[in-house]
């Protein structure tokens, strides 16, 4: 059969170019990329070793953000991972330097606690039914309240105790290759597991169906409790490896609020969801997110800004990806 359809046709049926639409959806990467352009001209300091150095500081937010990229799929919200990565840093510190615990037994134990933390944060949310953002501010506030008296608001400090394998979390020998440190190379491989799961597998496509309508998915047969309860036990376990890298790099449990952490995590995930042509939450969005961010913090310390200059400009950037995300829905 002939195909009968003339070329004046063909042209008029595909869609014209819109430039709405190239920056809703090219629009968070292009402004990466002038950033770092921008940075690296004004300052010849900013791309080596200064990349490395951003990223070996950024895993333990990256660890964090992706956590919340499983909940914030399904629909849910949790305030309360600062809390658990700091209640279980200072756990994990504890047990080794006041208590002489070997340091896998230290982070075993930090671990059942962050799985315990996402139980109960899970059973709350999901089988109580207790709204997420409420439950986790106030679960978060509990942690960081117990983290605060258990040390009398003083950082635990083991830079003399810590074992060097249990440094070698934090900063550790560079690699040959790339020159990366180990916290990085950890960051890639949770990064890799979670996208693997959210993205090639039965249980990943039924999280983005609660996230869409959860009451369709358990319709169709999805076990919506479990598995909305599951992604906070994910934030737990991600929660644990972000103490682990933190407290290892800076051979002490900061007792911190936790509270521009837990705003940096939250925003890599959205710009993530705002660089993603169906605006869902996604583990390479989120990456990207955090290299975003980490960009530009790292260019406005380089010439000389202050922490309330650098929270503004992030700010901005984030309600900048909102817009284009808004752009990107109307023109859909």
């Amino acid at each position: 059969m002939t195909d009968t359809t003339t070329p004046s046709e063909s042209l008029k049926s595909r869609p014209a170019f819109s430039v709405l639409s190239f920056i809703s959806q090219y629009g968070v990467i292009l402004t990466l990329l002038a950033s770092v352009v921008t940075f690296a001209i004004l300052n010849d300091r900013y791309i080596d070793p200064g990349i490395r150095n951003t990223l070996n500081i950024a895993s333990p937010l990256l660890l964090l953000a992706l956590g919340l990229t499983a909940v914030l799929a399904m629909g849910d919200f949790d305030l309360s991972v600062t809390g658990i990565q700091s209640a279980a840093g200072a756990i994990v510190v504890l047990l080794i330097v006041n208590h002489d615990w070997y340091w896998i037994w230290a982070i075993l134990i930090g671990l059942a606690f962050c799985l315990v933390a996402g139980v109960v944060n899970g059973t709350l949310v999901s089988y109580i039914g207790m709204p997420s953002f409420i439950t986790t501010l106030a679960t978060g506030l509990i942690l960081f309240g117990t983290r605060y008296e258990s040390a009398d608001g003083r950082n635990i400090t083991g830079s003399e105790d810590l074992p060097d394998i249990y440094r070698d979390f934090g900063v550790g020998q560079p690699d040959p290759w790339l020159s990366l440190h180990t916290p990085v190379w950890i960051s890639i491989g949770m990064a890799i597991l979670l996208w693997l799961l959210m993205s090639k597998t039965e249980v990943g496509r039924y999280m983005y169906a609660i996230g869409g309508n959860p009451e369709a998915a358990r319709l169709s047969g999805i076990n919506v409790k479990l598995l909305r309860a599951s992604g906070f036990v994910i934030v737990g376990a991600m929660a644990l490896v972000a103490a682990v890298t933190s407290t290892a790099r800076t051979a002490s449990a900061v007792a911190d609020s936790g509270f521009s952490t837990l705003l940096g995590a939250y925003a890599a995930a959205f710009l993530g969801a705002a660089a993603s042509r169906r605006a869902l939450f996604n583990v390479p969005g989120t990456v990207l997110g955090v290299i975003f961010l980490q960009a530009v913090d790292r260019g406005l310390i380089l010439e000389g800004y202050s922490t309330g200059v650098r929270d503004i400009a992030k700010g901005c950037i984030l309600l900048l990806a909102m817009a284009f995300t808004r752009i990107g829905a109307s023109r859909r």
